[in-house]
This record gives structure tokens, sequence and C-alpha cells, in this order.
């Protein structure tokens, strides 16, 4: 399970806000409290795709050198 820090997770949902890359809205949580509620803008959506273009890339290639092809004899 991945567990994010408040000190962390907070100060970079700001960021992407300032960045333009997500919105949020204040609204009431299904325990009836008030809570933020994020979203991808468009110009985060697009950044998102470009992103995990680049991770899946890294991904293959990572994959390649952990697993290299078996010498032939």
């Amino acid at each position: 399970m991945l567990l994010v820090d408040h000190g962390s997770l907070y100060p970079a949902l700001q960021r992407l806000e300032r960045a333009g890359l997500i919105a949020s809205d204040w609204g009431t949580s299904t325990n009836n409290r008030r809570a933020r509620f994020y979203k991808l803008t468009a110009t985060g959506r697009k950044r998102l795709i470009a992103e995990a273009s680049k991770w899946e890339k890294m991904v293959r290639a990572v994959s390649r050198v952990l697993k290299p092809r078996q010498m032939e004899a």
C-alpha cells in the first residue's frame, strides 16, 4: 500500500494547481465533512499523457537492463 505524508501531498497538490494541471473545489465528503476535491484540467490531462509515455519508455529500458537476453552457446 502506498502511504503519502500530508507534508508531501498537499504541497504537491498546491504546486500542480498553481501550474494549472489540476483544479479544486470545496464540497462535502461521504462522511458529511468539508473536503477539497481535485480534478485534472485539460492541460493536466495532456501533461499526464506525455509524462506517462516517458515513464513507460523508462520502465522498458530498465526492464531490458534487468532481464538481459540469455547468452547463446
